[in-house]
């Protein structure tokens, strides 16, 4: 007998670890069809894809560099076929000639009303989802392997503990010019009581360490009920916050509640290219943040991103001095992209680059051998040696 629905996560052909974390989306899927009583399935292709059992429905969730592979795999099956995630939902005409369905937002409402059949096929605009407390706990169990023992000890550093990620929120309320964030304002929370129990069902798998997925993990509007919360649960977990939102008083509560690591998105130690990119947000402020970090004994890690718009040698050397004098405990190192979505690939000459490559399969933040783009009086190669002697440098950790 046919499996009702078929969710399918297309490979990772790039990352060091594909199978470092399970995306969110699919347990989330899980949980909802199955709660409204139908058969459900979940295929893990991180690493490749394997054979397809028989069903009604298959439904992919892509980002931009997977869609190349779901609209091949798409060709393969007999059911009806669901496209969603972040690709489908910024560049839904792309993905209508491959898929039934093509779903733009969040999927655990729509995905029924489709299953039901009172949706017509072609482009379906979901709603927000305005209170998260109703969905149902990610279905971890719907994957073989959920859990990473990379996943708490980060990208080349290592192995740990096994860790799962979470999310207690929904959106970002910034506009950063290079991120294509699927959801903006209004941000949507998720209740204290809803995320401790997500939690509690976890802890009773095994599971005590964690990696909280939100942009912003310090603008809960609960933020100090949420510590204290935490803190009873005596677990060790890690977020990202922006500088600008991250006190003493909050990294205090952090430290209490079992936050052993905070990530800031710092981009770039250039103000200029801060600027350029809409951060809003300066060098100064990064600085203080992982100072800060530093004094309540939580790990700061630093993410910097190469290829931006404005980035010049100058940008290299201020990056460089950066890492010198604030020395942060882990750092990563991706490249540009400008994913469908963001400001940059919507206006790419206001921006001063040059979209040169639209082979979705190459659109990775972490690139293999180009940048999908340049900047506008720079060559490729220019571009691309900058961001190799700084990956370099920063692997050299000479400057500690």
């Amino acid at each position: 007998m046919a499996i009702d629905l078929v969710l399918l996560q297309p490979p990772d052909t790039v990352s060091w670890n594909p199978t470092m974390y399970f995306p969110l989306s699919l347990c989330y899927l899980a949980s909802v069809v199955e709660k409204a009583g139908y058969s459900v399935k979940v295929m893990d292709f991180r690493r490749a894809v394997g054979d397809l059992p028989e069903a009604k429905f298959y439904g992919f969730s892509c980002t931009t560099p997977q869609v190349v592979q779901a609209k091949e795999i798409a060709k393969r099956v007999k059911g009806i076929t669901i496209a969603g995630g972040a690709h489908p939902t910024l560049l839904p005409n792309d993905c209508i000639k491959h898929f039934d369905y093509v779903v733009v937002g969040e999927g655990e409402k729509i995905i029924l009303d489709i299953l039901a059949g009172t949706v017509e096929k072609g482009i379906v605009k979901a709603p927000r989802i305005k209170n998260l407390n109703e969905i149902p706990y990610p279905d971890w169990t719907k994957v073989a392997h959920p859990f990473s023992n990379t996943l708490f000890a980060g990208e080349r550093y290592g192995e740990g503990e096994l860790a799962a990620t979470l999310i207690a929120s929904r959106g970002c309320p910034f506009f950063c010019a290079y991120c294509a964030n699927l959801f903006r304002s209004p941000v949507v929370y998720r209740s204290v009581e809803n995320i401790i129990g997500e939690l509690l069902v976890l802890i009773e798998m095994g599971i005590k360490h964690f990696r909280f997925e939100d942009d912003n993990f310090t603008i809960h509007p609960d933020f100090a009920e949420l510590c204290y919360a935490l803190k009873d649960l005596n677990i060790h977990y890690k977020c990202h916050t922006r500088s600008d939102l991250l006190l003493s008083k909050k990294a205090q509560l952090l430290k209490v509640s079992g936050c052993e690591e905070c990530g800031l998105g710092v981009e770039s130690a250039d103000d200029r290219v801060l600027k350029i990119n809409r951060k809003h947000q300066n060098t100064e402020q990064n600085a203080e943040a992982v100072k800060i970090l530093e004094n309540s004994h939580i790990r700061a890690k630093t993410y910097f991103m190469a290829g931006l718009p404005g980035e010049t040698e100058e940008t290299l050397q201020l990056n460089m001095e950066f890492m010198r004098k604030n020395k942060p405990d882990k750092w990563t190192l991706s490249t540009f992209s400008p994913y469908p979505g963001c400001d940059v690939f919507n206006r790419p000459g206001y921006y001063g680059i040059e979209i040169t490559n639209f082979d979705w399969s190459k659109w990775w933040n972490f690139c293999v051998d180009s940048f999908n783009h340049i900047i506008i009086g720079q060559t490729s190669e220019e571009m691309w040696s900058r961001y190799k002697r700084f990956y370099s440098w920063l692997r050299e950790e000479k400057w500690r």
